[in-house]
């Protein structure tokens, strides 16, 4: 076992890697390490490919359902439905969690909120390191500006908008801004943020940013499914052309 880890360092982290995605050079990793199995091994003769083939046949059958290597913590969320783990990495569940004590299952990955019936309100990718980090999560956004439209301006989900909606929502008056966040707040939790987004800009260039245009233009787009047109081959009219034209 120490030679086959003095093995591995040596040829496959050396000279020392740079990461900055774990799962993608885990699964490189792997890739690499199956493509070793190729050579031979150096006291039996034949390759550890087919050794390891050898001892597959002889393995147990695993268990049906996966194992979550995981933790499940008990976290009470702020008045924005936050969270905070390993002291400065902040995530978010959903606003109508806001305040209450939630499970969370924290994996190596990733770290999920969880509904009381197990299922995950929203599943982020896992943060380290010293500097505070926050996850930013569209739902809690929108919830916030509805109360505090003032904030529109400054906001992260302004600048994820396209220039034309964009400016229309910085030309309405308060009560307007709030109505139209709000309709984005509906939208975004029915369809997702991106259906919402084109939904309105379609209805603002339309002129009639409403709820009820953009709620029909949002459905249209989720709905709907491009189908591939099926080739024409013209090559028979120009056949009935070229004949036509010879006959003259």
């Amino acid at each position: 076992m120490e030679n086959k880890v003095g093995y591995f360092r040596r040829n496959f982290f050396v000279p020392l890697p740079t990461v900055t995605d774990v799962q993608a050079f885990n699964q490189e990793l792997l890739s690499r390490s199956e493509a070793d199995w190729k050579r031979e091994h150096y006291k039996k003769g034949v390759t550890i490919e087919r050794l390891f083939e050898e001892d597959r046949r002889a393995f147990l059958y695993l268990p049906k359902s996966r194992f979550a290597v995981c933790r499940y913590v008990r976290l009470k969320t702020d008045g924005y439905g936050k969270f905070q783990i390993d002291g400065k990495h902040y995530y978010s569940s959903a606003p109508e969690w806001a305040g209450r004590e939630i499970v969370v299952r924290i994996g190596a990955h990733t770290v999920e909120p969880l509904k009381p019936d197990g299922e995950p309100i929203s599943v982020h990718i896992r943060h380290f390191g010293k500097q505070r980090t926050d996850i930013i999560d569209v739902r809690t956004t929108l919830s916030r500006l509805m109360h505090s439209p003032g904030a529109w301006r400054n906001s992260v989900v302004r600048k994820e908008l396209p220039e034309k909606l964009k400016s229309d929502m910085d030309a309405l008056e308060r009560a307007e801004l709030k109505e139209a966040l709000r309709i984005m707040q509906e939208l975004s939790a029915r369809y997702g943020f991106e259906t919402a987004v084109k939904a309105m800009e379609q209805a603002s260039r339309l002129g009639r940013l409403t709820s009820a245009n953009a709620g029909v233009l949002a459905a249209r787009l989720a709905s709907f499914e491009p189908q591939e047109t099926a080739p024409v081959d013209l090559r028979i009219y120009d056949a009935m052309l070229e004949a036509a034209v010879s006959m003259q």
